[in-house]
């Protein structure tokens, strides 16, 4: 929903040189060495991330069963709101359907209720689900305006939509500087995830080693895994406002039938500690 600008921000103009670089770079690299690692992953890749292990278990119609048959059930429960500590205390997570850039960006959602920020974690602390007014009436629990239907044709329902992490206050020099055996990843490839939404196993196409707060030689086939709430009590660096970005998705599928609709995300750079990466031959 923008001109020219959206195609300079998206960063295409000058970027072949620099990806045929990229490329012939992954061609020659030597896989992603296996073991325990800290982590880097750049917006690119917190997107997906956001997506799987915060967006789709805080909908609050599956956590009330309605998706079981078809899309899944969550590993967050009623009870959880309020109680679970989701993250460690830099996570900061807001439902934000105000950012006019974002894919997901509305004043009211498809029941006519207005929407605006409201924190679903902060600072680690689980305090909100993404539960419309039905959910939100079933449950009990305070929710946000994301009832979202993808046609005229198709009933809403409790879909994430502008999905962010706020950003912290270090730049991406001192994120780097800051670990001493790691592996920056970023560009997605691939994902895999339980039906609970709880272990994952996610793919990049870069990697590149992290030794002594230093960037070192490109890995190619740079993969983790991990389970949910456990990861997001790993994160131990957040980026500040120069590493943010928004981004999102227009494809992303769920109820039934299948309801393909835009998310939107944001989010800086991030760093985990201690996680289990691996290479293509692991």
């Amino acid at each position: 929903q923008g001109a020219g600008d959206v195609i300079s921000r998206c960063g295409l103009l000058g970027a072949a040189p620099r990806v045929a670089d990229q490329a012939l770079q992954l061609l020659l690299a030597p896989n992603t060495p296996p073991g325990q690692r800290d982590l880097l992953l750049m917006p690119d890749q917190m997107m997906l991330q956001i997506h799987e292990s915060i967006g789709h278990p805080l909908e609050l119609d599956r956590i009330l069963g309605d998706e079981r048959n078809y899309a899944g059930t969550s590993f967050v429960k009623q009870e959880d709101f309020g109680r679970l500590q989701y993250g460690s205390s830099l996570l900061n997570v807001t439902f934000d359907p105000q950012i006019p850039e974002e894919l997901a960006s509305y004043g009211h959602d498809d029941d006519g209720s207005a929407a605006s920020k409201q924190f679903l974690i902060r600072e680690g602390l689980l305090v909100r689900p993404l539960g419309s007014a039905l959910s939100q009436y079933r449950s009990g629990l305070d929710g946000v305006a994301n009832s979202r239907a993808s046609s005229w044709n198709r009933a809403p329902i409790d879909r994430m939509a502008n999905l962010n992490v706020e950003p912290g206050d270090q730049p991406l020099d001192r994120l780097i500087g800051q670990i001493e055996h790691g592996i920056l990843m970023s560009t997605n490839r691939s994902w895999s995830i339980d039906d609970a939404r709880n272990k994952f196993q996610f793919g990049c196409e870069w990697g590149q080693l992290i030794e002594n707060g230093e960037l070192k030689g490109v890995v190619k086939n740079p993969n983790y895994r991990g389970i949910s709430a456990q990861f997001w009590r790993n994160l131990c660096a957040v980026g500040d406002r120069s590493t943010f970005q928004v981004l999102g998705t227009p494809n992303c599928g769920k109820g039934e039938p299948n309801q393909v609709i835009r998310v939107g995300h944001a989010s800086p750079a991030c760093v985990f500690s201690k996680i289990d990466v691996f290479g293509g031959d692991a």
